[in-house]
């Protein structure tokens, strides 16, 4: 009952800063958003297309079904909308295939089709080769089969029903034998190196956790109730364990936040395995943070902030860690532990962070039991 008591006590006195509250709640909110919509845009095709068809033929469906080959997304749409997401720059480009394309692929002779890059667009030479590869195949095609035709009518003969379809499969049977070239590769292709920093989808809620748990740590410790509590009968053990108790349930809240928020945003289940990883490195940093807690008033605060950083940029918090580079150095920070079990890397099995957490605690706790006793 002293226990809950106290728990509750903390909770209140935790609820009762309403700036810390706010930004304990609407900070998770706000970064899962950002990580969300971050990794929705990284799921995205690398060229958003959109295509006005005002033909409405065959051969503009078939256009458009060999564009969707690339990996592009490539939406056919009205002019006025194509117009109104060329203007925001939400597509690369819009195509626009006219009145007439159907008919002008036997010649060639005028272009029915246009291309409207967006401003700033680095894909217009990509896109019209693109076009120019699905349009020209079909265009040998008509015009070889017009020839065809024509000297049917020279000879005075019925062309055959079946003639379209038998040409059309001998094409493809010639292109797929005889005209097909085989290339030789020797060697192997050397990628041309450049330096890309990726950030993990829990980086952020891991780096936010790692100065949650120090600074809720810092709030709740307070040298005279200390005293105070040391004298009584397991005064000083209830205040300790209800003081992490307090701020493990409210970080807890803070990781479905985030969670909920980044996973709603993708569109993705929600997965409870790395929801307890996050708890496991939650009562890490706890651990960690009593034992912060402990440092002069003076430098508690700078000190604490600065150990946490070190510790975010070597677990590669700010920045993507190789696979080889966590698993060697990473992984042992708390950050680098959790980061590498998220991304299923090389990394110590839970159970191992898990136990140096409780210990961590259970320092702490001696620690500042001593530093109490001592100051009565």
């Amino acid at each position: 009952m002293r226990f809950l008591t106290l728990l509750k006590l903390k909770l209140i006195d935790l609820l009762a800063m309403r700036s810390l509250m706010v930004v304990l709640i609407l900070a998770p909110l706000l970064l899962g958003l950002i990580a969300g919509s971050a990794n929705l845009s990284n799921q995205r095709p690398d060229i958003r297309l959109a295509v006005v068809d005002q033909d409405q033929s065959q051969a503009s469906l078939a256009l458009v079904s060999r564009l969707l080959q690339n990996g592009w997304s490539v939406d056919p749409i009205a002019a006025s909308e194509a117009n109104r997401l060329l203007l925001h720059q939400k597509v690369d480009g819009v195509i626009t295939i006219e009145p007439g394309y159907s008919e002008s692929l036997t010649t060639l002779k005028e272009s029915r089709i246009s291309y409207s890059q967006a401003e700033g667009s680095l894909v217009t030479t990509i896109v019209r080769e693109a076009i120019a590869a699905a349009v020209l195949p079909e265009y040998s095609r008509r015009s070889l089969l017009e020839q065809v035709y024509r000297q049917y009518e020279k000879n005075g003969q019925i062309p055959p029903a079946s003639l379209d379809a038998d040409f059309s499969a001998n094409m493809a049977d010639y292109a797929a034998t005889i005209a097909k070239l085989k290339v030789d590769y020797i060697g192997k292709i050397q990628t041309v190196p450049t330096l890309t920093f990726v950030v993990s989808d829990y980086s952020m809620e891991v780096f936010f956790l790692s100065i949650y748990a120090v600074l809720g740590a810092i709030t709740l410790s307070s040298s005279d109730l200390r005293r105070r509590l040391a004298s009584t009968r397991r005064g000083l053990s209830l205040d300790y364990a209800s003081s992490i108790a307090a701020l493990f349930l409210l970080g807890i809240i803070q990781i479905f936040l985030y969670t909920g928020a980044m996973r709603l945003l993708m569109q993705s289940p929600f997965r409870i395995r790395e929801t307890f990883l996050l708890a496991v490195y939650l009562l890490l940093v706890l651990g960690l943070g009593q034992l912060l807690s402990l440092l002069d008033q003076s430098l508690r605060l700078y000190l604490s902030l600065l150990i946490l950083l070190l510790l975010s940029v070597a677990g590669g918090c700010f920045f993507q860690l190789s696979a080889k580079l966590l698993s060697r150095i990473g992984q042992y920070t708390p950050q680098g532990w959790v980061l590498s079990q998220l991304k299923n890397y090389e990394a110590l099995p839970f159970y191992i962070p898990l136990l140096i957490a409780l210990l961590l605690l259970l320092l702490g706790y001696n620690l500042q039991k001593r530093r109490a006793i001592r100051a009565i």
